[in-house]
């Protein structure tokens, strides 16, 4: 009877916890803390990379940080994306710079083989008498 006893306790002990099992794997916060305690940051290089970058400016884990840090990476974000815009107007600049050097010294070009066109076209007639000349002699 006592062995009885210790079976249903058991038994129900195993029955209660296997109650608590689907509930831990339906509640959102047991879901992420098992995914975040599964994670292999070894092998996560991006990650890694995320995280270093992170704690160069969030220092102190504070409340206030914590509330804070969507908006001081969004303020960073905009930070080094109007130093890009920037840098890349430098950019744009000095290719606009080139490119117009490079238009100069094409029309330079074409005029350069039109006057050329048009002294073979002056001189050809004195090529053609000096060709003859030559072959006469």
């Amino acid at each position: 009877m006592a062995a009885a006893k210790v079976e249903n306790v058991i038994d129900s002990s195993t029955v209660i916890q296997n109650q608590n099992v689907p509930s831990q794997t339906n509640n959102p916060l047991s879901r992420k803390l098992n995914k975040i305690l599964e994670t292999r940051l070894d092998n996560d290089k991006e990650m890694l990379e995320a995280l270093k970058a992170l704690s160069v400016f969030f220092t102190e884990n504070s409340l206030r940080t914590r509330r804070n840090l969507r908006g001081d990476i969004e303020r960073r974000s905009l930070s080094i994306n109007e130093e890009f815009a920037r840098i890349f107007k430098d950019v744009k600049e000095e290719l606009e710079s080139v490119h117009e050097d490079v238009q100069a010294m094409s029309t330079c070009c074409e005029e350069m083989t039109d006057r050329l066109k048009a002294a073979k076209d002056q001189t050809q007639d004195l090529i053609i008498k000096t060709n003859k000349l030559q072959g006469e002699k």
